[in-house]
């Protein structure tokens, strides 16, 4: 069974269909209605028919013509850019698609190397998990490594993981202000202290992990982070009752997703203990 998904846009309440989008697309591509209209198939005035329905319901000109031909306005380029980027997205693509964080980038790279020496292509995305999150629920991604095990236990009733190893927290403790980094299990942190009913402060967020090495504010970090040499957190302990897994997490039945997790698995770069 064939199954395609195709955009349409709604502009302030107006649906644009798919003609009409692809009839403004074509005059992007070809410049003139004449070639635009026999790209699709259609005669010159239907093509026309479907500018101008489109142009009455959004109440605003997304052509222009003169006798060198017609181009899209800036509302036209607008329109079509993001629903070409939209199509695009809804294109199945042969690529397996895998995303992850930094916490979880050297265990995605090794699973996705050991795939390509298999004659699998993949298409990789590093963000923080709410990123790849929102890019799974969009369809854009087949599946992720997710480090915040909060969200694992959130979403447990929508997906089932599985654990491709595991990590803890480490925790400087500098007082009641602290840096929260984009990265890792830091609202399971965060969580302890209110739990403990410990003050504290969240000042900022930090996307550079080695801004850890010379703030002077209180932090929690990953231990996977520190054992790859991408910050030192010199004065950062243990936090043993911080142990969580590593998810990688399916969002679709892509044929290479099994074997994608087999290899994050078997990449070994979360030791317990």
């Amino acid at each position: 069974m064939n199954v395609r998904a195709r955009a349409t846009l709604v502009v302030d309440g107006e649906n644009i269909t798919r003609r009409q989008l692809e009839a403004i697309s074509a005059l992007k591509r070809r410049g003139s209605m004449k070639k635009a209209a026999e790209e699709l198939g259609i005669s010159t005035p239907v093509l026309y028919k479907y500018v101008r329905e489109a142009e009455a319901k959004i109440g605003t000109s997304l052509v222009k013509s003169n006798s060198k031909g017609s181009k899209l306005t800036v509302q036209g380029m607008e329109l079509i850019d993001r629903f070409e980027s939209y199509e695009k997205r809804l294109d199945d693509q042969p690529q397996l698609k895998v995303a992850g964080t930094l916490v979880s980038e050297s265990c995605l790279l090794t699973a996705a190397t050991a795939l390509s020496k298999k004659g699998i292509d993949c298409s990789i995305w590093i963000s923080t998990d709410e990123e790849n999150l929102r890019m799974a629920d969009q369809g854009i991604v087949d599946c992720m490594i997710l480090d915040d095990a909060l969200f694992a236990m959130e979403r447990s009733q929508e997906v089932v993981g599985t654990e491709v190893g595991n990590d803890l927290l480490l925790h400087r403790d500098s007082g009641p202000r602290y840096l929260d980094l984009a990265f890792g299990a830091q609202r399971l942190g965060f969580r302890y202290l209110e739990e403990k009913k410990v003050e504290h402060q969240i000042i900022f967020k930090a996307f550079e992990p080695a801004m850890l090495d010379s703030t002077e504010l209180s932090y929690f970090v990953n231990r996977s982070l520190v054992r790859r040499g991408i910050v030192k957190a010199k004065d950062a302990t243990e936090q043993r009752w911080s142990i969580h897994s590593i998810m990688a997490i399916p969002f679709s039945y892509h044929a290479d997703v099994t074997a994608f997790i087999d290899e994050a698995r078997r990449a070994g770069l979360y030791p317990k203990g």
